[in-house]
């Protein structure tokens, strides 16, 4: 199994979740895959759709958006879903933690919020969320710092 960190799956996820129209959605990491909850409406809404992503799905959906970003170069845009999930896997990764669960449709109301549960190595388990202004900052500093590798969360 290739190295795949979870900036990379969730930047593979977040691309598979535009395609598909998906506004709302639940991740969880459930070790051999990923299950996202998720419905079409803006959050917080229904999630009346399931969707799982094993290791070979990730590498199976990889090629199409390294298709996508082999087209002629624009502005980079911060406010994808993939961009969004991109940064917040980064965001796990360099806390070297586990990702518990993602979502975007916990929280009522008309700001856009992420809830983060994760992991640390010592076994705490954290809940972090931020709202879109500090997910932005994170894509930012995702793209200053790409191409650096991240870990790989799932074993070979």
């Amino acid at each position: 199994m290739p190295a795949v960190s979870y900036s990379e799956i969730l930047r593979v996820i977040g691309q598979d979740l535009e395609a598909r129209a998906i506004k709302a959605f639940d991740i969880r990491d459930e070790g051999e895959r990923i299950l996202v909850l998720c419905g079409y409406q803006v959050p917080p809404a229904a999630t009346p759709v399931t969707l799982n992503y094993t290791p070979r799905d990730i590498e199976e959906l990889k090629p199409q958006g390294a298709e996508k970003r082999g087209q002629p170069s624009k502005p980079a845009d911060f406010f994808t879903l993939s961009q969004t999930l991109r940064a917040i896997g980064g965001y796990v990764d360099e806390k070297k933690a586990r990702l518990l669960r993602l979502s975007n449709n916990d929280c009522p109301g008309a700001d856009v919020v992420f809830r983060i549960e994760y992991e640390t190595q010592e076994g705490e388990r954290l809940v972090d969320d931020r709202s879109g202004s500090a997910i932005y900052d994170l894509c930012v500093n995702m793209y200053k710092r790409r191409g650096k590798s991240a870990r790989s969360i799932w074993r070979p």
